[in-house]
């Protein structure tokens, strides 16, 4: 038998014999504990399933006054009324089309200034900073910015989805603060085994970079998917909706038969718009729902790597 006290057998020999003397009151808090906890995730959980079981409910279903924890009258003739609305699928592509693009234009922006921001030689790299954080408190406002994208000629084009978020400082920042954690050694043994620039950019800094990337795809994914108010004000026309100010229109303004083209006098006895509206509430997170397991990994080490330097 090992007598060492320092070994993992007399660790967990401790660790159980604490466990085994703990007194009433220190059991009767860790149940306080744990219940409060518990009631706290069902609070935030219960909302989305009790949309989720409206969505597959019938009207006479779903009006009932109950707590709902599985569909009383399953059905799909929400679903199939949703993804049968032409404005649907279009408000959907215009939505797929502003997350992937404007996503991949913040990460080749803030990689790319993050980068050169990163290289604490770089001449009035204290300027350049400063006026980069000064954008995350100030900015010309919406009027201005209204004015200026009319100018343009950028009203009601696909490209003002993207222009307006292609910066952001913080993601900038968070990057840079990562990349000045990389060990400068290794680019200069890789520049003086005789590795270019490209090669030092692509086989160094990009693969150790993962985590951070990662992180911020993730943020700039949901903040393209979410976002409602600048589509909302500068791209009006029908043939540019987006997923976000459909989904606006229908839960706030509640204009059901308006833009969905739904609701038929003779419909009306098989479906709501309630139904229709917890239908297409999780039409339009489902694609986030299903991107965030694949990136939820690296989301932590991404945020504590980019944080630790200022």
């Amino acid at each position: 038998m090992n007598t060492m006290s320092g070994t993992p057998v007399d660790f967990v020999h401790r660790t159980v014999g604490k466990i085994g003397t703990r007194t009433v009151s220190d059991r009767a808090f860790m149940f306080s504990v744990y219940f409060i906890m518990a009631a706290f995730s069902l609070s935030i959980l219960y909302p989305f399933w009790y949309l989720l079981v409206d969505s597959f409910n019938t009207p006479d279903a779903s009006i009932q006054d109950s707590i709902k924890l599985w569909p009383l009258e399953f059905t799909f003739a929400n679903y199939e009324k949703v993804f049968d609305s032409g404005i649907i699928g279009t408000a959907y592509i215009n939505s797929i089309f502003k997350t992937v693009v404007g996503t991949a234009v913040i990460l080749v922006v803030s990689f790319t200034a993050a980068l050169g921001l990163a290289d604490q030689g770089l001449p009035g790299i204290k300027h350049i900073t400063f006026f980069l954080v000064f954008t995350m408190f100030f900015s010309g406002g919406l009027i201005p910015t209204f004015l200026w994208y009319k100018q343009l000629g950028l009203l009601n084009t696909r490209v003002s989805w993207i222009l307006h978020l292609a910066a952001n400082a913080y993601y900038i920042i968070i990057m840079r603060n990562f990349f000045r954690e990389i060990p400068h050694e290794l680019i200069e043994s890789a520049t003086i085994d005789g590795a270019t620039l490209y090669q030092v950019l692509f086989r160094i800094i990009v693969p150790l970079s993962t985590p951070v990337v990662a992180t911020v795809t993730l943020w700039a994914a949901v903040q393209h998917w979410n976002d409602w108010f600048f589509p909302l004000i500068f791209t009006p026309q029908r043939d540019l909706t987006v997923l976000q100010v459909l989904l606006r229109r229908v839960l706030i303004e509640n204009q059901v038969t308006n833009e969905l083209d739904m609701l038929e006098q003779d419909e009306m006895r098989m479906i709501t718009a309630e139904t229709i509206k917890a239908a297409l509430l999780f039409v339009s997170i489902g694609p986030i729902i299903a991107a965030y397991p694949f990136l939820q990994r690296y989301f932590v080490k991404g945020i504590m790597l980019g944080s630790v330097k200022g």
